[in-house]
């Protein structure tokens, strides 16, 4: 198996049949169909289902699609990285982030380094906080940007200090009593909840040690998706204060949670062995001139995070 016979395999995966992926190869079919035998013959299994149009994968085929778009992703970007590895006024940043810290990453740290270095671009990523980083682990990317808390894998981070999550609200829908400058729980659990999946056992953890019951109303894959339900009135949205200047201009109220379990830190995250290119490295070395907001300290350190989570807990978005 080399990467050409992957490269014509998923061709026709997308495509749907192997005449049409022949078509995309610029080649003839005679050709594709033989890469596909002899790819089954030395898995030893059927990648196909041929009675069917458009052509369907075996449990084996699907196997190797996911895993194949991976390597021709590592592929692509190992290139990509010997052509970067020197140059910091060329090349391409490939960053990983989240969709909570998007905005404030674009604003405050994307669109500064990007004044200081003209000639680099910037292929971006998103996903949630453990896909990047497996994304990550297996260099598809230079760096990532994500969220606290994640466990158990080697990787040198820097993580900006820790925040409250926000409370978020459309007020022509929901008024809070809330009297202070943040909300308890004991008045949040009066309210239909947005969550996003990512936090979801960690708010019922904070709800129940309090003697209370959260009613969450809708479930989102994203904090974006989170603001959108807040501003439909569906709900009150939990999200990372990141978020704060989009609710705002959204036109909704924001107060930071009272609860000490319910905090997030965003983390720059590269390989223990650091970055392949010059932009990455450069981008690395400019985050760490950053003076976190609010006076407190940003943490520098090389960490087992934890990264023996379930696949499904991987799958749930921060």
């Amino acid at each position: 198996m080399d990467l050409k016979q992957i490269q014509y395999f998923v061709t026709v995966v997308e495509q749907g049949s192997i005449n049409r992926a022949a078509q995309k190869l610029h080649m003839t079919q005679p050709p594709v169909s033989k890469q596909m035998q002899l790819l089954e013959a030395e898995l030893g299994c059927p990648l196909f289902l041929r009675s069917t149009h458009p052509l369907e994968l075996t449990q084996e085929g699907k196997v190797l699609y996911e895993r194949g778009l991976n390597l021709l992703a590592m592929a692509k970007g190992t290139v990509q990285a010997v052509a970067d590895c020197r140059s910091t006024q060329g090349g391409t940043l490939r960053l990983g982030l989240v969709s909570s810290v998007s905005e404030l990453a674009a604003r405050q740290w994307i669109a500064p380094f990007s004044r200081s270095h003209p000639g680099v671009a910037f292929a971006l990523y998103e996903a949630n906080t453990y896909q990047l980083l497996e994304q990550l682990r297996s260099r598809q990317f230079d760096l990532a940007l994500v969220r606290t808390p994640f466990l158990n894998r080697p990787f040198t981070c820097r993580i900006l200090p820790s925040r409250p999550m926000l409370a978020i609200w459309h007020p022509e829908r929901f008024q809070p009593s809330c009297s202070g400058d943040t909300m308890e729980l004991a008045e949040l659990a009066q309210f239909p909840l947005v969550l996003y999946r990512r936090w979801e056992k960690i708010v019922e953890e904070a709800f129940q040690r309090r003697g209370l019951s959260p009613l969450v109303r809708v479930w989102g894959d994203s904090a974006r998706t989170s603001l959108v339900l807040a501003q439909a009135g569906l709900g009150i949205a939990l999200a990372p204060d990141s978020m704060q200047e989009a609710a705002r201009d959204w036109g909704l109220e924001t107060r930071p949670l009272d609860e000490p379990s319910l905090f997030s830190g965003i983390a720059l995250v590269q390989n223990e062995n650091g970055c392949d290119t010059a932009a990455g490295r450069a981008f690395w070395e400019y985050f760490q001139t950053i003076e976190p907001e609010h006076g407190e300290t940003a943490l520098d350190f090389q960490a087992e995070i934890g990264y023996n989570r379930s696949k499904s807990e991987r799958r749930s978005p921060l």
